[in-house]
């Protein structure tokens, strides 16, 4: 017994897709910086220092400073001089006084006197510290006067380019239908 038989065959359609992507190009050039200034101007103005010399403490050691100064020195040396002088005298008389001595005071006495020294000081001792210097300074004056940059940017343009993307579809593959009929034999 022969029975037809149907066979279907289906093929599904098929979509083929081409893909490009975007290109984005940027570049950006840096832009053209000028800088100018001038220097600070500096101006600086030093006083000249002031020195004081004190010498009269000098002079008056060396005998010749201030008259009056001087007879004061005198003057206050002279109570201390007479008091050794009496002292002097009183020891001196008491040596010539003792007739036991078996030297003789008067000569003895006689050659002292002419080396002794004036006790009274005209003059007083030299020293460095009789010079007295006094040393005033003065600050500098500084006045700094500054200037402004001058400062010029010059920007450059970015430079874009893009290329948008492409798509292509297409039909990779039809969509078809096939149907056939045969006979069919149970028995073979």
């Amino acid at each position: 017994m022969n029975i037809p038989r149907l066979s279907i065959h289906q093929t599904f359609a098929q979509i083929g897709l081409d893909t490009q992507k975007a290109q984005l190009s940027i570049e950006s050039p840096r832009g053209q910086l000028e800088v100018k200034q001038e220097a600070a101007s500096v101006e600086i103005t030093s006083p000249k220092g002031e020195l004081s010399v004190d010498s009269s403490a000098a002079w008056s050691a060396l005998g010749k400073g201030d008259h009056l100064e001087w007879m004061n020195q005198i003057y206050s040396q002279l109570q201390s001089v007479a008091l050794q002088a009496i002292g002097k005298i009183v020891e001196d008389g008491n040596r010539m006084a003792m007739i036991t001595n078996p030297s003789n005071p008067f000569a003895e006495i006689a050659a002292n006197q002419m080396n002794e020294l004036n006790p009274v000081q005209y003059v007083g001792e030299a020293s460095n510290l009789n010079v007295k210097l006094n040393y005033e300074m003065r600050k500098p004056e500084i006045n700094i006067t500054p200037h402004k940059a001058e400062i010029q940017y010059t920007p450059q343009k970015p430079q874009v380019s893009y290329t948008p993307a492409n798509i292509d579809i297409y039909v990779k593959q039809k969509n078809s239908i096939e149907i056939n009929v045969s006979s069919y034999d149970w028995y073979k």
